[in-house]
């Protein structure tokens, strides 16, 4: 039963990170089959993401202050549960989401412990909330190094007492530090357009680059400040179909952009799309 919850959070204690020379540093999990419930209003096969939000702490300590905490992934991006009765766009395996840390917040000499864990109310149980994958059995006779609590009320642990409720006998969290040194990788997104197709635009475009981790869709009026409107595309064929209602009637500017896992990203230009017909 391993949700991602209100009440329900995951921890681990990696060793201390390697000395090296990094540029950026991120922690992260691997979440996968997110929630779905029916679409009000609309008919029987029609379904849409249960909201909610997955949060990571780092600390030398199994506690975890305020800003040692830090957003991870909403469920609109989190791999979708599949559905025998429907089909469901969306599902598919669990992936890694990241958020990157001040490098200080890692311990070179200590201790790292890591916590997942969910303040939305709505994730009480596995039926509604997202899953954290795990991995790799601990060895015959090793020490527990992951835990789980079952106490928590949307926030995560401040005090070390009783945070290591549970210890986990045969199976890991998938919870990560990644360290990235300095490089000179890079990622090229070209080939942007959008197409008319009935009363949706279709846009697609090329990604360039090695070890492609996502890429994305932004928005902007002015081509100055761009938002991100479209869930994560983690492998090819990159392509988005957008619904009227996603975009402003009038239009915007739109442009793709990629990340590889490194962090390094790319994007194309900004294309004029509108659902106005011309």
């Amino acid at each position: 039963n391993w949700y991602i919850g209100f009440n329900n959070a995951w921890i681990v204690e990696l060793p201390p990170a390697p000395i090296g020379e990094y540029s950026r540093a991120f922690i992260g999990a691997k979440i996968g089959r997110a929630k779905t419930r029916p679409k009000p209003g609309g008919r029987h096969w029609e379904r849409e993401v249960i909201p909610g939000k997955v949060y990571i702490g780092i600390s030398p300590t199994p506690s975890f202050s305020p800003d040692r905490s830090f957003f991870l992934a909403e469920t609109a991006d989190i791999p979708l549960e599949d559905d025998p009765r429907v089909y469901i766009p969306g599902t598919g395996s669990s992936q890694w989401f990241w958020a990157e840390v001040p490098a200080g917040m890692v311990s070179f000499s200590g201790p790292n412990y890591l916590i997942v864990w969910s303040p939305t109310r709505y994730f009480v149980g596995s039926s509604s909330a997202p899953i954290l994958a795990a991995f790799e059995e601990r060895a015959p006779g090793e020490e527990p190094r992951a835990w789980n609590n079952r106490s928590i009320g949307g926030v995560a642990p401040r005090r070390q007492e009783g945070t290591l409720e549970t210890p986990i006998a045969n199976l890991k969290p998938a919870i990560a530090i990644k360290l990235v040194p300095p490089n000179d990788g890079s990622v090229a997104v070209h080939e942007c357009w959008a197409k008319r197709m009935s009363s949706d635009l279709v846009f697609r475009f090329s990604v360039e680059g090695e070890s492609i981790e996502s890429a994305w869709l932004e928005s902007s009026a002015d081509q100055i400040d761009w938002e991100r409107f479209s869930r994560l595309v983690r492998q090819p064929p990159f392509q988005f179909t957008l619904a009227p209602g996603q975009i402003p009637q009038r239009g915007a500017y739109v442009r793709a952009v990629a990340r590889d896992q490194l962090h390094n990203e790319g994007a194309c230009d900004g294309v004029w799309v509108s659902h106005e017909r011309q």
